[in-house]
């Protein structure tokens, strides 16, 4: 009796190692990683990222699913070197879906494999993070797996600095902080002949390219341009506007023209402003101006908003002169504070 449970103790501990050395020996499970052509990258320029799985086997098909920092990146597209057929990223959920699958009787991919490359444009300065969510592999049996991940990246996004000349004509001027401010983030620009001309009043083309150039918004957004009066307007701000006029922000005239040269209010211009933001939460919202009653119904609210933000303010005299049209030194005031506040939200 004492000699069968040796036996039987020797063979439980045999299995016991026979199974260890099995669980040791068995494949490692997928892992992935993500890496970019650059991991800091100026305003406006593309980055390259690479989704990598290592650990493969037979892997036929794919699909990834990602997220990604929409202030601050626009997504371009989704590739992959994997001969086959793929699926264009697409989004569900609030994520961005890649699929892909090799196409007739041939092998599946083993090893480290590179799955997709995805390209971005930065569009905003700040920390940009990337993260694969989820993956799920077919094998060509047909057979799914869903391996965990966690791999993620920052790509750091810097605001390019813009290095300029004093512009001769702010001297002193109430607003020279501010302009100077400005140019060096690259927001506004001076005149051909060097000056920045602060008092003079501010086009609807010059306040819109201005306004775009302060928030994370891509300038290849939207349908081209179908104003009358398309050929008026500078082929400087094309991009901005098209931009604009894609996110609501600025909008034509019934007469389909868009007048961009026409010199804008400061009722108009604190609702461009507000229209970046989103909308007014109270549309019933008022002013306590001294000329209230001057402000047009469709501005009160959003001018109301941007006093409580600190966006504008009166002239004086507890005015607000919705009707008077901005200068350039006012705008450029507006369009920074704008730029500082969305900054502080990120």
């Amino acid at each position: 009796m004492m000699m069968k449970r040796a036996i039987a103790s020797m063979l439980s501990l045999i299995m016991l190692l026979s199974f260890s050395t099995l669980v040791a020996a068995a494949d490692p499970q997928p892992v992935f990683a993500i890496s970019a052509s650059a991991t800091s990258s100026e305003v406006g320029q593309e980055v390259r990222v690479t989704i990598t799985g290592d650990h493969l086997k037979d892997m036929y098909g794919f699909e990834i699913q990602f997220t990604y920092d929409k202030s601050r990146l626009k997504f371009e597209r989704a590739t992959t070197a994997i001969a086959g057929f793929s699926v264009p990223a697409h989004e569900e959920d609030d994520r961005l879906v890649f699929a892909h699958t090799k196409v007739g009787r041939v092998n599946g991919e083993n090893g480290k494999v590179q799955l997709a490359e995805l390209t971005f444009t930065t569009i905003a300065a700040g920390k940009a993070p990337i993260e694969l969510k989820r993956v799920k592999l077919v094998n060509s049996a047909v057979q799914a797996t869903e391996p965990t991940t966690d791999a993620r990246m920052d790509v750091e996004v810097t605001q390019q600095v813009v290095e300029i000349e004093v512009f001769p004509d702010i001297a002193g001027h109430w607003a020279e902080n501010n302009i100077m401010k400005a140019a060096t983030l690259g927001l506004v620009d001076g005149y051909p002949d060097g000056t920045f001309r602060p008092q003079a009043f501010i086009t609807r083309a010059e306040f819109t390219a201005m306004l775009v150039r302060a928030i994370p918004m891509s300038l290849v957004e939207g349908q081209p341009l179908e104003f009358a009066d398309l050929s008026e307007i500078p082929a400087w701000a094309v991009p901005e506007i098209t931009a604009a006029v894609a996110a609501g922000i600025v909008t034509g005239y019934e007469d389909l023209t868009f007048r961009a040269a026409r010199q804008i209010t400061r009722a108009e211009l604190a609702v461009m402003v507000m229209r970046t933001l989103g909308e007014v939460d109270d549309p019933a919202k008022t002013t306590s101006f001294a000329d209230a009653n001057q402000i047009p119904a469709w501005a009160h609210p959003s001018i109301a908003e941007a006093v409580d933000l600190g966006f504008v303010q009166g002239r004086g005299n507890n005015q607000f002169v919705p009707q008077a049209n901005a200068t350039r030194a006012e705008a450029v005031t507006l369009i920074l504070k704008l730029y500082e506040y969305m900054t502080q939200q990120q």
